[in-house]
């Protein structure tokens, strides 16, 4: 086992810290992570808005509710590219060292990204069709338009930091304050920018696409579609997260950038369906990372603080199990990760490898004959506790079989806890 884990760690890690410092990965990790609040509030609203229970729909539909509780989302969640391009492109800056005119390169980007939607907008009314050409299409602010924005948000800040390193700014003297300086040393570069991308909208208007957009939505929704519908994608992340955490690598870190790009926006699509109360398009979503497979933690460890509180038989896992739990529970595991320690532990590389496999797939393969609900798109907030998640993403019945993942977690846990218990009692009498 120790050649084994030599042998993997010297294969691994290299990558591993290669994908932990690549600075683009991490704007897109941190953009969505600013975006997360607006997220989470407008998937709130979401549910309040859509809740399905007959009760409750009978009193929010005799009420002004229904309707108020739905306006948060039309501009949050259904406009979740524009904040996404604004905050991807503002953490792209600073990571590759602007970090000074970050606040106007997001704007920039944000200006950009609404450049390349077309004006005009066709509906009907009495059933003639009407055109508003100064109307500015929503059809790219939501879901759709999360390729483009994650795009612009890495290249436009690059093309900026061009302008700069070539010295293609406006100069000042030297008496102007820093702040006016600094926005004129902006001008030319966004001047240039905008020209630039006025020109490939106007390109792109003479092809059969119509606009970037679409080409972007067109070429990259069915491969990355297809590869986060696929359940050994997530069974892929999921094996590095736990190999990562092993070698004492933050594998949430390094494979969250992966989660984001592939499922928010199919997260999204979910939610934005559950919103209109069409069928839900996606089996996997990003909340499934946290709702199946890393239950209690990387891992699967909720089970394993259960074991550790109940039934370890040595005093040092019985005290350790009772700190964890609580915070196993809400999806915080440091104190097993490095309490236990899961770190460089090989006893428990396999169950820790293992066990957020098995969970997730029998999670995909309940939802795929309809044992349980598809899972509407709701973000889980760190800190959230098991079951309370399993309610605000699916319903009770989402609830009732994260108790079930928790009792599989115990059952592939035990066995090998089990040597690490004995090994603890033997030393206590020792």
């Amino acid at each position: 086992m120790e050649k084994f884990t030599e042998r993997l760690g010297n294969m691994l890690l290299p990558l591993a810290q290669k994908l932990s410092e690549n600075r683009y990965l991490k704007s897109i990790s941190n953009g969505f992570s600013a975006c997360l609040p607006i997220v989470i509030v407008g998937a709130l609203f979401t549910l309040l808005a859509n809740l399905n229970l007959g009760f409750y729909q009978a009193i929010i539909g005799a009420t002004p509710l229904k309707e108020i509780f739905g306006f948060v989302p039309k501009i949050t969640t259904d406009m979740l590219a524009l904040y996404a391009v604004y905050s991807i492109s503002r953490s792209t800056a600073e990571n590759i060292g602007i970090d000074k005119q970050a606040n106007s390169i997001g704007l920039l980007t944000l200006a950009v990204f609404l450049v390349m939607i077309p004006l005009g907008v066709t509906g009907t009314k009495d059933d003639i069709a009407v055109t508003v050409a100064a109307a500015l299409s929503t059809s790219y602010l939501g879901a759709a338009g999360l390729f483009t924005a994650m795009i612009f948000g890495l290249l436009v800040p690059v093309l900026y930091k061009f302008f700069i390193d070539k010295k293609i700014v406006i100069r000042m003297p030297d008496s102007v304050p820093p702040q006016i300086a600094t926005s004129f040393q902006g001008i030319l570069p966004s001047f240039c920018i905008l020209l630039l991308f006025s020109l490939v909208r106007f390109v792109f208007s003479l092809t059969s696409y119509g606009d970037i957009n679409t080409c972007i939505y067109t070429l990259l929704k069915a491969p990355l579609a297809a590869l986060g519908a696929s359940p050994f994608t997530m069974i892929v992340l999921i094996m590095m997260c736990s190999i990562m955490w092993f070698f004492g690598l933050h594998g949430g870190m390094i494979v969250m950038p992966f989660i984001n790009m592939l499922y928010m926006p199919l997260a999204m699509e979910n939610l934005t369906a559950y919103g209109a109360g069409t069928e839900l398009p996606n089996i996997i979503v990003k909340s499934a990372w946290s709702g199946f497979a890393s239950l209690g933690g990387a891992g699967g460890t909720a089970g394993l603080c259960v074991i550790m509180c109940f039934l370890a038989k040595s005093q040092r896992y019985k005290a350790l199990g009772k700190l964890a739990l609580p915070s196993g529970l809400c999806g915080i595991n440091e104190p097993i990760t490095f309490g236990l320690p899961m770190v460089l532990n090989t006893i428990m590389l396999i169950p820790l490898i293992c066990t957020p496999i098995i969970t997730f797939s029998l999670s995909y393969l309940m939802t795929s004959i309809g044992v349980i609900p598809v899972m509407n798109g709701m973000e889980i907030p760190l800190g959230t506790p098991i079951v309370l998640s399993g309610m605000l993403c699916g319903g009770w019945k989402l609830a009732l079989w994260q108790v079930v993942l928790v009792l599989i977690q115990i059952a592939c846990y035990f066995p090998f806890f089990k040597v690490l218990d004995n090994q603890a009692v033997n030393e206590e009498k020792g």
